[in-house]
């Protein structure tokens, strides 16, 4: 066996270890969100959208580690479109002039709020460094 042949495997950056780090926690969090859905809230709707996004964004983690440029593509872009729909959702939210009790009240449930807001951004942060170094 012709050593020059074995290809050497690639090696995660450290920007590509704090994306895979980063997307970990942020399935953690995502399992949370769906037992706190399904249990507390009682809304099976929101459990399974809230299941959707993250398994795309494990497919999306997944592509990534395996070496696929547009891994890192799909989670730039699904980082953006969460972080657009989060600012929407409190907008909308603060704008009513009467709650609506079927919203869940993000002042409530601030630090899940900006749990929304910081693993996408963080998700933003490391997916640019890592697609700017391949």
């Amino acid at each position: 066996m012709n050593v020059n042949k074995i290809r050497q495997t690639e090696r995660l950056t450290g920007n590509g270890i704090a994306l895979v780090v980063t997307q970990l926690f942020r399935l953690l969090f995502g399992g949370f969100l769906i037992g706190k859905d399904l249990y507390d809230f009682l809304d099976p709707e929101s459990a399974l959208t809230v299941l959707v996004i993250y398994v795309l964004i494990g497919i999306l983690t997944t592509l990534f580690l395996l070496g696929k440029r547009y891994g890192v593509t799909g989670l730039i872009v699904l980082s953006v479109v969460l972080i657009i729909m989060q600012s929407i959702y409190i907008i909308a939210f603060f704008s009513q002039t009467t709650i609506d009790p079927s919203w869940h009240d993000p002042v409530a449930n601030w630090w899940a709020t900006v749990l929304n807001f910081l693993f996408p951004l963080l998700t933003l942060v490391f997916a640019i460094k890592v697609y700017r170094e391949t």
